[in-house]
């Protein structure tokens, strides 16, 4: 239904059929049958039939699908309604609309990640909202991005990036912040002596944050609703004498602390060069979090080039070089 336009070419390999979809114009050999994506989980979704106020989603995410602004049912409406109400009666109506990451999401879109979050059960998702709110507001949360980062982290930035190799400034192909770090170069306790667990832990707050500023940004730019980011997990030279008491003490606590003040927002994890023995250590990983809320965690690929050949999900002028 969303192609505009169909016609025949030519090109030195022979005729060429274009077709034009939505904004974007896709060239293959008319000859050429069609190739179905390497993995199943990303075949894309027949598009759902929902309330047309809300086709402001990247038509390439499949959203709006059910529990999202758009198509929800019955109780979920309902659920949503009751929350909204319990956050006015309770004077936190301001507080909820600041705490909304804008333009890429509006006040019911932070409600529907909470009450995502605890299966729209309201009682839980207002508990777990207030105690975010109040967080917020004891650790000023809505200044931490304006710190300069080596104030937030208690030491240089270039030991974080020694010692935990990052990169923040792609997005995937339906505009959500994606970032890639080298979790095989962790050191954690060499981090700690330069700096404290708590200032470690707050550090990756502000880097959340940042992701959120970025989340807002796109959405922006791209004119769509975002919640969500991508992880690229980049596990090369992995062994299991990293998994230092420290180290999973760490894991563990900024785990919880994604699940509680950043409900919804990991859409998807993806691995690269995942060793057999990192297995282990997500089963151990997977225990802290709840599995409501887990993100998908795609199966681990080779090499940077292998997830551009089977995903379609980055283009490839925003993926890391080093990688």
């Amino acid at each position: 239904q969303s192609v505009r336009r169909i016609r025949m070419g030519n090109s030195t390999s022979g005729p060429v059929l274009v077709v034009q979809v939505e904004e974007e114009v896709f060239a293959t050999p008319a000859t050429s049958p069609r190739r179905e994506p390497a993995t199943s989980f990303f075949k894309r979704a027949k598009p759902p039939v929902v309330d047309a106020s809300f086709a402001d989603y990247h038509p390439l995410s499949g959203l709006p699908t059910p529990g999202y602004q758009g198509n929800l049912s019955k109780k979920q409406q309902a659920a949503l309604d009751a929350l909204r109400a319990q956050m006015a009666a309770l004077g936190l109506t301001e507080q909820v609309a600041a705490a909304a990451c804008a333009p890429a999401e509006d006040t019911d879109g932070l409600l529907l990640r909470f009450l995502r979050a605890r299966g729209f059960l309201v009682p839980k998702a207002a508990e777990l909202l207030q105690h975010d709110l109040a967080w917020r507001a004891e650790h000023a949360v809505s200044e931490l991005t304006s710190r300069p980062e080596e104030e937030v982290l208690g030491c240089d930035p270039a030991l974080f990036e020694r010692y935990l190799p990052g990169w923040y400034g792609s997005s995937d192909l339906q505009g959500r912040p994606a970032q890639w770090q080298k979790w095989g170069d962790l050191r954690v306790d060499e981090l700690l002596k330069s700096t404290s667990h708590e200032q470690l832990v707050m550090h990756h707050v502000w880097q959340q944050e940042k992701q959120m500023r970025r989340l807002a940004e796109n959405a922006h730019a791209h004119g769509v609703l975002l919640s969500q980011c991508v992880s690229v997990v980049d596990a090369a030279h992995w062994h299991p004498a990293l998994a230092t008491r420290k180290a999973m003490a760490f894991l563990r606590e900024i785990a919880g602390m994604d699940q509680a003040h950043f409900p919804e927002r990991m859409g998807m994890i993806i691995t690269i060069n995942a060793p057999y023995t990192l297995s282990a250590c997500w089963v151990v990983i997977s225990g802290w979090l709840d599995p409501v809320g887990i993100a998908p965690v795609i199966p681990s690929f080779r090499n940077i080039a292998q997830i551009l050949k089977s995903t379609s999900l980055f283009p490839l002028t925003t993926t890391p070089r080093s990688l």
